[in-house]
């Protein structure tokens, strides 16, 4: 046998361990924590609050002739969509976007296509052609540029709102 094998003492519980307890319960509390910002971390994807679906991942913007959906969350370079549902009189039916909108997001199609399109100091006008009895809708498929806090503003029938959207990177 070899002489050089020290046996560890024997602990009141029956353990022949030399652990230092004080560390390993600091180390567990931690790692309960982690677990604990882990799993809010997954809630708060499940309820959309991190783009991609989920309750919260769409805010609507209310206007007397026009209701809109647009993200609350996005993700940087991903597409998304902003629907504009046309419920009024206005004819023919006009959106104008500020400048930071298309600074910060780029247009990858627009359903239908604008009738027209005028570039004003630092807005851009879209109007497009109706037919029928409203309701009509607007679908404008975007993808952001930067990450970061969105706001731009949006104009329709003279009333404008601010929108905010969260790019996540």
């Amino acid at each position: 046998m070899n002489e050089d094998i020290v046996i560890p003492p024997m602990r009141d519980d029956g353990l022949q361990l030399e652990e230092h307890r004080r560390l390993q319960r600091r180390f567990w509390t931690f790692q309960r924590v982690a677990w604990s910002v882990f799993g809010f971390v997954c809630v708060i994807a499940l309820l959309g609050f991190t783009g991609s679906g989920g309750v919260f991942q769409k805010q609507t913007v209310r206007f007397d002739n026009a209701v809109v959906e647009v993200p609350r969350v996005t993700r940087w370079e991903a597409s998304d969509d902003l629907s504009i549902r046309f419920a009024g009189m206005e004819v023919p039916p006009e959106i104008i976007l500020s400048q930071p909108f298309f600074d910060l997001f780029s247009i990858e199609r627009i359903q239908p296509e604008p009738r027209e399109t005028v570039l004003m100091s630092s807005a851009q006008r879209l109007r497009f052609a109706t037919e029928g009895a409203p309701p009509h809708e607007v679908s404008i498929g975007m993808r952001s540029v930067h990450f970061g806090w969105a706001r731009f503003d949006m104009t329709i029938g003279g009333e404008t709102r601010m929108v905010n959207i969260l790019v996540l990177p």
